[in-house]
């Protein structure tokens, strides 16, 4: 059943907010930030956080800054990072602090990875290894130097290759073929020389290949079982097992309902099966983990414009109302006035010295145990309290002691102590 909600304070607070909030973009300028706020009776305001350079409640004034003597050269843009300092954003073609310098590296005229160097009226490229040219487009032809000293060399792009002569290894075919020196066997294979070209590795358990590069696969066959996946390792295997087994080879069923805190949630009680649990929920839950509130209003008939919520196990009713019991104003100024969704009556929460239903009762904080000390006499106001201090007292609840020794009352050099009330004591060394 739909009826008329109620629009509380809260609600009236966040329509003003988001009003203002939907205006931000326009009231803030040159560039400010809009920040929605409210005023102690509840209206909507706002403030703009100004970007520098800018001031004044909506940002619209310009602040004198460094950037005002246009210091950026040949098209930049000056940004401000304090009033006193900027920095140039330039544009294509110039750099330096003001922009006033030609930038002949904009084009990436380097070519290969080399590094660019602007000068004064023209560019230097540095080339990577393998080219050289103006802007490093030429490739070196390595082989003109005859690298390969037990081989033939190949150009390569930037770069040369070596094709070794038989027996003879290394980047420059330098070094001589000696199998087993380094050992080419991997995964701690045992290298052993054949002849003076050949070798042969001897490969440990669960390894194989010319060089013992392949682990052999020992899942075919595998005993896993109840669905579990076979996780290949070095010479063995592991099963991993789906959530409801456990075990090395996934073969014990796991019992879900000695998990702590329990699968099964708000009571329920949790029966174990091979392979999952059920659960047994109490009354007013349902679900797999009876983690769900039946809504126990989708069957019950609401009356009288009442609305119905739902519990646990049961549900109850609230009337409707719909005119705002707080728009009369019945509470004391400075209480706060909330509308009972109970009877739709007013609530009024009281501020500090007053109560009653509508806070209009004074609180008599001098009946309530006297909050003034050293004697002081207590005065009920509306709405507070004053005291009358005592000689020698004062503050709001008489709790400072005057030191009448401030105002020098000791003549002749005389050391002053002060007394309790207004008394004090002249001490005099003759």
């Amino acid at each position: 059943m739909m009826c008329v909600p109620y629009v509380g304070v809260y609600q009236k607070i966040a329509q003003m907010a988001d009003n203002v909030q939907k205006k931000r973009h326009s009231i803030c300028q040159n560039g400010g930030t809009c920040n929605v706020g409210l005023s102690p009776k509840n209206a909507s305001t706002f403030t703009c956080s100004c970007p520098v350079g800018y001031s004044a409640s909506l940002c619209e004034i310009a602040v004198p800054n460094s950037c005002d003597s246009n210091p950026c050269q040949n098209g930049g843009i000056c940004n401000l990072v304090t009033l006193d300092n900027y920095t140039c954003s330039c544009t294509v073609g110039y750099r330096g602090r003001h922009c006033e310098e030609l930038d002949h590296c904009s084009t990436r005229p380097c070519r290969n990875g080399a590094t660019c160097l602007s000068r004064q009226d023209n560019y230097k490229c540095t080339c990577t290894e393998g080219f050289s040219g103006p802007t490093c487009t030429t490739d070196i032809d390595e082989c003109g130097r005859d690298p390969c000293i037990h081989g033939r060399c190949v150009n390569t792009v930037g770069s040369y290759r070596c094709t070794c002569e038989t027996g003879y290894t290394g980047q420059n075919c330098e070094s001589q073929y000696i199998p087993c020196e380094p050992s080419p066997c991997e995964n701690g294979g045992t290298c052993k020389a054949l002849d003076a070209l050949s070798y042969k590795c001897s490969c440990p358990e669960g390894f194989t290949g010319t060089n013992c590069e392949v682990n052999i696969d020992d899942c075919p066959g595998n005993i896993c079982q109840n669905g579990a996946k076979c996780i290949d390792g070095i010479n063995s295997y592991t099963c991993q097992c789906p959530p409801t087994y456990t075990g090395s080879y996934c073969s014990k069923d796991v019992d879900e309902c000695s998990v702590r805190p329990s699968v099964c949630k708000n009571g329920a009680t949790c029966i174990n099966t091979i392979g999952g649990y059920s659960c047994i929920c109490v009354n007013g839950w349902s679900g797999e983990d009876c983690s769900e509130n039946i809504d126990d209003c989708a069957g019950a008939a609401c009356f009288n414009g009442a609305t119905c919520h739902d519990r646990v196990g049961s549900f109850y009713w609230l009337l409707c109302h719909l005119e705002d019991a707080c728009a009369s104003n019945p509470c004391h100024v400075g209480a706060i006035c909330d509308t009972s969704p109970i009877d739709g009556t007013y609530i009024c929460s009281c501020p500090s010295g007053f109560k009653g239903v509508d806070c209009t009762q004074d609180v008599d904080e001098c009946e309530e145990g006297s909050p003034c000390e050293h004697g002081g006499t207590c005065v009920n106001t509306p709405g507070s309290f004053h005291c009358n201090c005592t000689k020698g007292f004062t503050g709001p609840r008489c709790e400072i002691n005057i030191n009448e020794c401030d105002s020098n009352p000791c003549k002749n050099e005389g050391t002053c102590l002060d007394e309790r009330e207004d008394f004090v004591v002249c001490l005099h060394a003759w």
